[in-house]
């Protein structure tokens, strides 16, 4: 009992210090957990120590929430924190998320305004409905013909100011709910996704494998934790 009562009163002390707490941090988020399950970990435990939730616990809790069926509810949180994101990553995806943390929330925009880097590894002749990797495979193509040069003759297309039409797996809002959700239901978007203008300035291809007939250019040294994720049939 005076375990318990002397846990809460430490816990209500790191709440209370929470609310002073301004700024914006710079956090790299693991592939496998949301932007947004990734920022709930971080309103219930910052300011916390001994009594931290372990990451890797509510890591897996985010995945079980994400198995298809399952209704994505996770538990209300007590804190006062004020916590928010700039910009989203793909679950899938591992790189820098910008956090604001109460009054630092309101800075966000600030660094929203440069350019991006990505670093990504594909898998071609793979069309999915979802347009990634978590998607179901549609169709598989044959790319046995295809060679560095043929990727690099093709790619100019997509560098430039050009159109892109978004998956219904996407973050974007239509008739009140974000276009993932009715996807999630195996419903079809209440009215036509219409393509945006982005600015790519440049795409490089670092390494091209096609198995028993070329390999070229060189492999991106990758941090160990993102190798193995890689490595497990990902693309």
């Amino acid at each position: 009992m005076l375990r318990a009562a002397a846990a809460e009163v430490a816990t209500k002390h790191a709440r209370l210090a929470t609310s002073a707490l301004h700024g914006v941090l710079a956090v790299n988020k693991p592939p496998g957990i949301s932007s947004a399950g990734l920022l709930d970990y971080l309103k219930r435990n910052i300011g916390l120590d001994s009594s931290c939730f372990p990451f890797s616990e509510h890591f897996a809790r985010e995945q079980k929430l994400r198995a298809p069926g399952t209704k994505l509810k996770r538990p209300h949180s007590m804190s006062q924190l004020r916590v928010g994101h700039g910009g989203t990553l793909d679950v899938e995806a591992s790189g820098v998320l910008l956090i604001g943390i109460n009054r630092g929330c309101k800075h966000l925009d600030k660094f929203l305004k440069g350019g991006k880097t990505y670093l990504a590894n594909n898998c071609l002749g793979v069309t999915t409905d979802s347009r990634d990797a978590e998607g179901h495979i549609l169709n598989l193509s044959n790319t046995k013909h295809v060679t560095h040069e043929m990727l690099d003759g093709v790619l100019p297309q997509f560098v430039g100011s050009i159109q892109q039409t978004p998956p219904v797996f996407s973050a974007i809002k239509m008739g009140g709910k974000r276009l993932y959700e009715y996807a999630r239901k195996g419903q079809s978007a209440p009215e036509e996704i219409k393509a945006r203008t982005v600015l790519v300035d440049q795409i490089t291809v670092t390494h091209f494998e096609n198995p028993g007939h070329e390999t070229s250019g060189r492999r991106v040294a990758l941090p160990r934790g993102v190798s193995e994720y890689f490595a497990q049939g990902r693309y």
